[in-house]
């Protein structure tokens, strides 16, 4: 979604201060003394650890060790939300929980892991290691099948839980003349326009019962939304799309990560404060929202396993064993970088409008090398491409929907949710154990403004890496 000539920015609240160093998440050290290798609730706690259900997630092995060592030597007390989000998670101490809830996420599925243990490779386990909701505290007990929940169990009662499902729901404003070289903002303007707006859009995510219609042949969604894994929902980041607009310098991912862009200078000379409003704001495009809104009413988009993340909030472990939805190419949202480069339709981004181009690595008879906008003509054209490729462990999928502009990222997610359009390709990509194989679309739109009327599939691949 690389916004270059047409984007439209929103604000989604305040963004905390808390970051990450290097390209990989920073692990602080977990407490230094281990219990007695002879207490049988440890031994439980190490073979529970090393069990299949944990292997795949090094971070769900380390917050269930840590929160039961700290419970087995007596320090039961120091156990919390947010000392958890820094010793476990690599957040900085200044981290605000009710604005970061990884925690939150994570203590869902070790809940999950645990009970997928204890029905499983555990269950002639004499104990049983328990994590009672409203607390992040593990309990020991004689291991007894568990009693199913009943559907009037309460919330968890933990920091932040309050929150809604979409981490703190966002509100929108309109970024005004960020194009000009003189950026100033009318504080009281901008107040009126986010107090607006953001009532609009917290209307437009209260929950609803519509959902869209899905067939039984629209294995993606089953695939995306699997129970068994976290999914992400990450919108792009348009403020480093200004940034780089206004100083012409490209931003990738480790760059990104640092904020080391913060300090280039922008030729438009666009005044520190503003530059470092951009950055620490967050803006979307009414396009991501849209595409946010529709694959939050899909039947298979449980409340329990997927979250909204902004790009800039993201990290390395996120990508690594749970499913993500990243809408905008590396331009608008670096994380696509990860995994572009195994691309067959890869995006060349230059920080200048409509000089951003489409490279097909290996084209095929009847295939362009190079798809560019035009966008001279009238009915402007523009190109985006969908495509579903392995996490970064292998143990869950990135779904990825970008386009050259605006309006591509729009057609790309309207094709998505074109059941017609899409049954043909899912048909392919199908294997016999009725998994998707990794695939990549080409889509080509034609536009009016930032709108895309129409779209179609113009080339496609389906990874023969994969069995069938």
């Amino acid at each position: 979604m690389g916004h270059q000539a047409d984007w439209t920015s929103s604000e989604l609240g305040a963004f905390p201060s808390s970051g990450i160093s290097g390209s990989a998440m920073h692990v602080a050290p977990a407490v230094a003394s281990f219990p007695s290798s002879n207490d049988p609730r440890w031994q439980l706690v190490q073979r529970i650890a090393s069990s299949a259900s944990f292997e795949k997630s090094a971070l769900l092995r380390k917050f269930l060790i840590y929160v039961s060592d700290l419970t087995m030597s007596g320090r039961a007390e120091e156990i919390c939300e947010h000392q958890i989000g820094v010793e476990v998670f690599g957040r900085r101490p200044g981290y605000k929980p009710g604005e970061d809830n990884i925690v939150r996420n994570y203590a869902r599925q070790l809940r999950q892991r645990l009970d997928q243990y204890f029905e499983d490779e555990g269950k002639h386990e004499e104990l049983r290691l328990n994590i009672p909701r409203g607390t992040y505290v593990p309990s020991f007990a004689l291991n007894k099948p568990k009693e199913p929940a009943s559907a009037g169990d309460e919330e968890e009662l933990v920091e932040g839980a309050n929150l809604p499902h979409f981490q703190q729901a966002p509100t929108v404003a309109t970024a005004v003349g960020l194009r000009r070289p003189a950026l100033m903002w009318s504080v009281g303007i901008l107040a009126l326009i986010l107090a607006i707006a953001g009532g609009v859009l917290a209307w437009m995510l209260v929950p609803r019962k519509v959902q869209i219609p899905t067939d039984t042949s629209h294995a993606l969604w089953s695939q995306m939304f699997n129970p068994t894994h976290q999914t992400f929902l990450v919108p792009a980041d348009d403020g480093i799309v200004m940034i780089q607009n206004l100083t012409s310098h490209s931003i990738h991912l480790a760059e990104y990560i640092n904020r080391d862009y913060v300090s280039v200078k922008s030729p438009q000379r666009i005044d520190a404060q503003n530059m470092a409003d951009l950055d620490q704001q967050r803006y979307t495009s009414m396009a991501d929202l849209n595409a946010i809104l529709k694959f939050s009413r899909l039947s298979e988009a449980t409340a329990d396993h997927f979250i909204v993340r902004y790009a800039r909030e993201l990290h390395m472990e996120d990508l690594k064993d749970s499913n993500a939805i990243l809408l905008g190419s590396s331009f608008s949202n670096p994380w696509v970088d990860l995994f572009q480069k195994n691309l067959n339709f890869e995006f060349d981004y230059q920080p200048r409008p409509n000089e951003s181009i489409i490279v097909n690595r290996h084209p095929v008879k009847g295939e362009q090398e190079v798809y560019t906008n035009d966008a001279t003509a009238p009915s402007h054209r523009t190109y985006a491409v969908i495509a579903m490729v392995p996490n970064l462990n292998d143990t869950g999928w990135v779904l990825i929907v970008e386009g050259l502009t605006m309006a591509g990222t729009q057609a790309a997610a309207d094709v998505l949710f074109n059941r017609e359009a899409m049954r043909p390709i899912l048909e392919r990509a199908q294997s016999a154990n009725g998994q998707l194989k990794p695939f990549e679309l080409l889509i080509e739109t034609r536009s009016f403004g930032s709108n895309a009327p129409q779209a179609s599939i113009i080339a496609s691949r389906i990874d023969p890496r994969f069995p069938a």
